[in-house]
């Protein structure tokens, strides 16, 4: 498989559960990275992420990374989740993204969803340099609002957000609805009491 943005898929990668595997792969990222057409300030927050992921126990950096995207919706990796919630719409989204996946040939894992964002940005790193930037564009309010929900928690991931950005146009709007409010995510988040109270 060709990657024609393979930067896209090194961004991914830092946004998957930490390993020994991406531990062993930060020096090979960093070339990519200095390599790409990332703004240079922006390279160097994304360089100051792969130093945290290569110096930081490993025990530490999955606790880390749990606490950050597996505990809540507002900063999740799955994109759609951010303007469609729970609603049927989700549903029709994923199953037009990956129709779009298989025309490059991209199979995901059986676990894994279509609007995860390490696996979008692994296909936008195989598909033409004009249908990346306009996925990345048809998304960028999305990922806009991560970076900024991750700045606020003073996350280096954010700079990951903020790199895939810069691929996207500025010269048209996104095609996706309205990025939900945090505070509805955190509502749908909320686990629904066992029982009713009530008088029995």
């Amino acid at each position: 498989m060709t990657f024609v943005t393979p930067v896209l898929k090194v961004l991914g990668a830092l946004l998957t559960y930490p390993d020994e595997v991406l531990q062993e792969s930060v020096p090979e990222f960093r070339q990519l990275v200095d390599a790409s057409a990332i703004p240079s300030s922006t390279k160097a927050r994304v360089c100051a992420l792969l130093d945290y992921l290569q110096t930081t126990n490993l025990w530490d950096l999955q606790e880390s990374y749990v606490a950050l995207f597996d505990t809540g919706r507002a900063t999740s990796l799955h994109l759609f989740e951010h303007v469609h919630g729970e609603s049927r719409d989700r549903g029709q989204a994923m199953v037009d993204l990956r129709g779009e996946y298989e025309a490059v040939g991209l199979q995901l894992l059986p676990e894994e969803l279509p609007d995860y964002i390490p696996a979008f940005l692994e296909f936008c790193s195989v598909t033409t340099q004009e249908s990346a930037t306009e996925f990345l564009t048809d998304c960028s309010e999305i990922l806009r609002v991560l970076d900024t929900r991750l700045q606020e928690r003073q996350s280096l991931y954010a700079a990951v957000f903020e790199a895939v950005v810069s691929f996207a146009s500025n010269q048209r709007k996104s095609k996706l609805p309205e990025v939900l409010p945090e505070e509805s995510l955190d509502e749908q988040w909320a686990e629904q009491p066992a029982f009713s109270q009530g008088v029995c």
